[in-house]
């Protein structure tokens, strides 16, 4: 599925579409009897097919090859006015006129308008490949706004569930924050790419989570959410915040956002 056409509607939209899905699936769980009502009654075959189609269509992190964990999906970013793009060598320099940007790439000049590209490719720190497709969004005196999408590779990947670096409120050398949705198909035994978490299979109370700190409560239920904040690898962090779409004996379906945090100085 290509995404760079439209990436601001559907990161506009995401949300939206999480919440769709959410609730059409809690439509079929039934609250009188939930030891013998399954997470999604026969009836409406029509819901889980429109939910499973939405599914299939939504950008996917995924573990290929093992030890690696790839995110793509829509990004938007904005670039302060004698400021890089955050981990690239492209640096907005300001306005040449009221509908004209002035940037530097690799040190060369360049002159964009509204909806012209910008792409980079490069590795902000180790062991992690970035590649974006943007469009310039808005321009003005004070920021260039862009909006495409991003692949981000993550290799030799050993997530440890703890703390996470605060995440700055103004753009800083330190620190490169990329946030975007994702969607998760996990098969029964597998782990939920990026974390410790497991999928256990579906029990009276829901679906059973592996993979938790000690003494955390490991049932979910359809609509109930599940996080997970830790590191990736050195200088690479994640903080993942999804919910319950749907689960069965074989296989659960959670979509959310993922915040990854490059800590790019100590």
């Amino acid at each position: 599925m290509r995404y760079r056409n439209i990436p601001i509607v559907f990161l506009l939209s995401i949300t939206g579409m999480i919440g769709l899905m959410t609730t059409l699936s809690s439509c079929g769980v039934g609250s009188s009897d939930r030891a013998s009502t399954p997470t999604l009654t026969p009836a409406p075959e029509g819901v889980q097919k429109e939910v499973q189609r939405v599914i299939g269509q939504l950008p996917i992190g995924q573990r290929l090859p093992k030890g690696t964990v790839i995110y793509k999906g829509p990004i938007e970013q904005a670039v302060p006015v004698g400021s890089f793009l955050p981990g690239s060598d492209i640096e907005y320099v300001g306005l040449k006129s009221d509908k004209i940007a002035e940037v530097r790439i690799t040190g060369q000049r360049a002159f964009k308008s509204n909806g012209d590209s910008l792409d980079w490719k490069g590795s902000p720190v180790e062991g992690v490949t970035v590649q974006l497709r943007d469009r310039v969004l808005w321009l003005n005196q004070d920021r260039l706004q862009l909006a495409g999408t991003i692949n981000l590779t993550v290799n030799e990947v050993a997530p440890k569930p703890g703390s996470i670096p605060q995440i700055s409120a103004n753009a800083t050398p330190k620190q490169i924050v990329y946030k975007l949705p994702v969607i998760y198909r996990v098969k029964r035994g597998e782990t939920i790419p990026g974390t410790t978490l497991t999928y256990a299979g579906k029990t009276e109370k829901g679906a059973q989570l592996g993979g938790l700190l000690k003494d955390e409560y490991p049932y979910r239920e359809v609509g109930d959410s599940i996080s997970w904040q830790g590191q990736l690898r050195s200088k690479v962090y994640l903080d993942l915040v999804a919910r319950t779409v749907f689960y069965n004996e074989d296989s659960l379906n959670v979509t959310g956002v993922a915040t990854i945090i490059l800590a790019t100085r100590n």
